[in-house]
């Protein structure tokens, strides 16, 4: 009786549907704005783990030095994305300890804006690129799609998932360049990265500040500064929530501007829609910047 059950026990597990558990797929993106693009591409994609290495409130990575956590996060990682253009300077490093570990740099296929963070400074350095290439809306599409295609080459079975949010992205950047107002107007910035945000808007750059923890400008160079806003009549200063904010409320005191905050995107909530709210803020403080200026 008892061999008789167990044959009828075995031949109904036979012919019971068996569970197949699929295989994480494990992700990890170098820091904030890939982990955000990344995330509009594997939105709702099962068994993919996506990861953010620098933590939000690190900012940008010109210095990053990788911790203890970040290491064990690569070990385990099938995939890396970096923004590249020279952002990650701990790069080669990586490329170094984990030889086996995939990395897909996003920077692939965009035209590069040059740097000008040595240009207000008396010493000769080699040309780099400006790195922060997502504030333009054209290259986080070309991001999104280099993500897109690395997750569907190494994920197949998901390729169609990851082409539908694809497809969404590309929907939502053009919806947001539609409402765009190209503006002539000169303007001061205090962030590398608003390079991009001008290229977007059309606006043009008269005087740039960049401040370093370890290179702050001259009393030499911010007097030449105020003199240049003076004489071309500049009335905007466009800066972000860092060092470079302290320097642009002192300068537009001397010069009677008005100082605007934009948002880098280099951290803020870590949702999908974080990239559009931030872009669509930016533009709201653009526009209403410029309008004050003529009114």
């Amino acid at each position: 009786m008892r061999k008789l059950l167990f044959c009828i026990l075995f031949l109904l597990s036979g012919c019971m549907p068996q569970k197949t558990t699929e295989q994480t797929l494990t992700v990890v993106a170098s820091f904030y704005p890939i982990y955000i693009l990344a995330k509009n591409i594997t939105d709702g994609v099962e068994n993919v783990s996506l990861k953010n290495m620098a933590q939000p409130q690190t900012g940008c990575l010109h210095d990053y030095q990788l911790t203890t956590k970040d290491r064990k996060a690569l070990e385990r990682a099938d995939l890396l994305l970096v923004n590249g253009a020279g952002m990650e300077s701990f790069l080669e490093g990586v490329k170094r300890q984990y030889q086996n570990l995939p990395i897909v740099d996003t920077s692939v296929g965009i035209e590069l804006l040059p740097s000008q963070k040595h240009h207000h400074h008396d010493h000769d350095h080699e040309e780099e690129n400006n790195g922060h290439i997502w504030l333009f809306s054209e290259n986080a599409l070309k991001q999104a799609e280099n993500i897109c295609a690395a997750l569907s080459e190494k994920d197949s079975a998901h390729a169609q998932q990851y082409q539908q949010n694809l497809d969404l992205f590309r929907q939502q950047i053009q919806d947001f360049q539609k409402q765009q107002k190209k503006r002539k107007q000169k303007v001061v910035v205090f962030h590398e990265g608003f390079d991009y945000i001008a290229k977007e808007y059309g606006f043009t750059i008269s005087e740039e500040i960049l401040v370093e923890e370890e290179q702050t400008p001259s009393a030499k160079e911010l007097a030449e500064i105020i003199d240049h806003a003076k004489q071309q009549n500049v009335t905007l200063f466009f800066t972000a929530e860092d060092e470079g904010k302290k320097y642009a409320e002192l300068l537009a005191k001397e010069v009677g501007a008005k100082v605007y905050v934009l948002n880098p995107i280099t951290s803020g909530e870590m949702e999908k829609e974080a990239y559009f709210k931030a872009m669509q803020q930016n533009r709201m403080v653009i526009q209403e910047a410029m309008e004050n200026e003529h009114s």
